[in-house]
């Protein structure tokens, strides 16, 4: 706000430009070992190509009007482009994703071969070169392996992401150009730019949900997963820059505050678990952007540069007027709350990216190598019984069931029942597997649950949302979104819930019949992965194409997922504010309510022991470091992965890829990751049974100190001041 000087804008957007140079070398200078960066750039780079061709060709046009005309364009550019990759591929076998290309590709991109797990691989002791080579037979590339090189070899180039990157690229563009073009329709309507901003928001929710599917789509070794979060997040970046750019400065602060002071009325109460994802989520950036406020104040005070005066009211100050309000806002929060949740949402992320996505796709392997040699009716018998013990296990999805039946299966069962044959049996055996499951769910574990009154309260029986699920799901026949609901919601929650609800067995099991619409682009990826696995004698791919479908079709699955979470979202929010009386009409859950009223005092308490300006040093360090060690195990999973985790697929063996032993999965930083998320779950908890202790304390009127540095008082006493609030602001050593 203070560079107002022609001296200033100028070194401004010297300063903007150079940042954004910076930025764009580094990702190019990195892209061998993170080839999405350019997926990232495009996304970055093609909104800001749309406004530079706005100012060029319609300067005299609002923004927001300019940005509204693109939704057409940009969704039939985003067709054309799916349309002509998918002619492209199928045009020519060369075309189509398989080993041979894979191989290819990674030698065309320089990717360097990675020999350490299979050094007899190399083409000579001490040479770089692999055993194997591709050479032209019949106008077609086929691999060539000597006498003792096998197909085994290409797995040193399992790293290499590259070329696969090249190949899905106008995928992963017209993917990006259609969220475009989607956001573009927010714009259409004049006069609605708070409701622009709320949709944008509540569709973007499905970020938290991208966590679920890939996880899901784990081990299914054809990039969807990696390139599944890159296009998340290089769809909401641009996204992001176009509702942004859409409205002026002022326009950005009145519509931030009527939207905050909107989440802040409806989603009150649930304002701190927002904070924690953001918090964990953000916390780098943060500190950060903490850093550039210091350096800008500090080069204020110095006064190196005579366009840069530092503003009345600063003088003293460490942060900028505008991060020293931000700082206060953050300092108003409930921090020990705050904090708490942004330790679970990691504790979240880790157990579904360490526990699930990598063990289960381990497990699964395992269980496929060693079902190899049985008969069809022996691998259908274990198979349900161990997917129905997997459906038991509340954080395992149902797709790495389906992608597993889609391999053993098949595999057990084209020669009598042929490729079709044989998926359509491993669709209809997921399918009964999941209505079974469910069923066992809803009655064996939802139903007995719905008993015990802690359980009933932990759910929120009594919240709207519960009440509104009820609405949705108590309907009887099929509707759209009762169906989405119980596709699109994690498995073993959603009928753990129907069963605590009592909801009616027949309809729910009805309503989740449709489930075969994923199952069955599930179970065609899985055959279409073994079938890639095939080799013919000479070491090639016995079905070069079945790569390139598996890609695809495990995309489909993605989308169909996706879809079902953000339809059942929308539904639910719809129900909860076009139904609200027939809400209002369900009656609380009477012991419920009761409960809830014994525990609020409680938790009032446990609130007040727990204000930052009370915890002592001891207890927030506790907080801090695990919050801290959570922080830094989630950024080091999702962003070095490849250097904690061992790739590993459905398809491939534990004895070759992790050498007969499941530890090997986990890579010296994987350890490192596994010891700072126990660490954190371990403080965490010491933090919350001390806050416990004080809370009951505070409730039986015992006296405790309220701090380190007071002396013992009545605790009410103590409390007094917490309950009016928490306006002044906290030194900042509190920080």
């Amino acid at each position: 706000d203070e560079w107002t000087s022609h001296c200033a804008s100028i070194f401004l957007d010297f300063c903007i430009l150079a940042i954004v140079c910076g930025f764009v070398l580094l990702v190019l200078l990195i892209a061998d070992r993170f080839p999405y960066g350019m997926v990232c750039l495009f996304a970055v780079f093609h909104p800001l190509w749309l406004l530079a061709l706005k100012l060029m060709c319609y300067g005299e046009k609002d923004t927001r009007t300019f940005v509204s005309w693109l939704s057409g364009p940009l969704f039939f550019i985003s067709i054309v482009i799916g349309v002509a990759w998918t002619a492209w591929v199928f045009s020519d076998p060369d075309n189509q994703w398989n080993i041979v290309a894979r191989m290819v590709a990674a030698e065309r991109t320089g990717c360097e071969p990675n020999y350490e797990n299979y050094p007899e691989c190399r083409k000579e002791p001490g040479s770089e070169e692999t055993c194997f080579y591709v050479e032209k037979s019949e106008g077609k590339e086929v691999l060539i392996f000597p006498e003792g090189c096998d197909q085994s070899c290409t797995n040193v180039y399992n790293d290499c992401l590259n070329g696969f990157i090249l190949w899905v690229g106008p995928v992963l563009i017209s993917m990006t150009t259609f969220f475009l073009s989607f956001f573009c329709t927010f714009l259409r309507t004049e006069g609605a730019r708070e409701k622009d901003v709320l949709n944008f928001g509540a569709v973007w929710i499905f970020i938290l949900f991208a966590i679920w599917v890939t996880t899901s789509l784990a081990g299914t070794a054809a990039g969807v997963t990696a390139a599944l979060a890159a296009l998340t997040l290089a769809s909401f970046v641009a996204s992001a820059m176009f509702v942004a750019v859409s409205f002026s400065k002022e326009e950005r602060s009145k519509n931030a505050a009527a939207v905050f002071e909107r989440v802040r009325e409806k989603y009150g109460k649930h304002l701190d678990v927002a904070r924690g994802l953001f918090v964990v989520t953000c916390a780098p950036i943060v500190l950060l952007y903490f850093g550039f406020s210091m350096t800008n104040q500090f080069i204020r005070r110095i006064g190196i540069f005579p366009c840069s005066s530092q503003p009345p009211g600063e003088e003293g100050d460490i942060f900028t007027t505008r991060t020293r309000k931000q700082v206060n806002v953050m300092k108003s929060w409930d921090r020990a709350k705050v904090y708490t949740n942004a330790i679970y949402w990691g504790i979240a992320f880790m157990i579904l990216q360490v526990l699930v996505a990598n063990l289960t796709v381990v497990f699964l392997s395992w269980m496929i190598e060693k079902m190899a040699g049985f008969g069809l009716a022996a691998v259908t018998a274990i198979m349900c019984g161990v997917g129905a013990m997997m459906f038991l296990l509340p954080p395992v999805p149902g797709v790495p069931v389906y992608l597993t039946l889609g391999i053993v299966l098949p595999a057990q069962g084209h020669e009598t029942l042929g490729w079709t044959g044989s998926i359509l049996y491993s669709t209809g055996v997921g399918l009964v597997l999941k209505l079974f499951s469910s069923a066992l769910q809803q009655k064996g574990i939802g139903q007995n649950l719905s008993h015990y009154v802690k359980v009933r309260q932990f759910v929120g029986i009594n919240s709207t949302l519960m009440k509104a699920m009820r609405l949705v799901l108590g309907k009887d026949g099929l509707s759209i979104p009762k169906v989405s609901i119980l596709i699109g919601g994690p498995d073993w929650p959603t009928s753990v819930l129907c069963g605590i609800m009592r909801l009616s067995l027949l309809q729910i099991i009805l309503g989740t019949i449709p489930v075969v619409f994923l199952i069955f682009p599930t179970c065609l990826s899985g055959a279409l992965l073994y079938m890639a696995s095939l080799e013919t004698d000479t070491g090639n791919p016995e079905f070069p194409w079945a790569g390139t479908v598996s890609a695809i079709t495990a995309s489909l699955t993605a989308v169909v997922q996706f879809s079902s979470m953000i339809i059942a979202i929308y539904y639910l929010e719809q129900t909860a504010n076009k139904r609200a009386a027939d809400i209002e009409a369900i009656p609380d859950d009477r012991e419920v309510k009761e409960a809830d009223d014994k525990a609020a005092h409680l938790k009032m308490c446990y609130r007040d022991a727990t204000q930052w300006d009370v915890v002592p040093l001891a207890a927030k360090l506790l907080l801090q470091t695990s919050l801290g060690c959570i922080i830094t195990s989630s950024y080091m999973v999702q962003l070095f992965s490849n250097y904690c985790f061992t790739p590993h697929s459905l398809t491939d063996s534990i004895d070759d890829n992790l050498e007969g032993n499941i530890s090997n999965l986990f890579l010296p930083l994987g350890w490192v990751s596994v010891g700072l998320f126990c660490i954190s779950m371990i403080l965490v908890y010491l933090f919350e049974r001390w806050g416990q202790q004080k809370a009951h304390k505070l409730a039986n009127g015992i006296v405790f100190s309220a701090s380190p540095g007071e002396t013992s008082i009545d605790a009410f006493s103590a409390a007094e001041p917490l309950l009016g609030g928490f306006e002044e602001a906290i030194p900042a050593s509190d920080i």
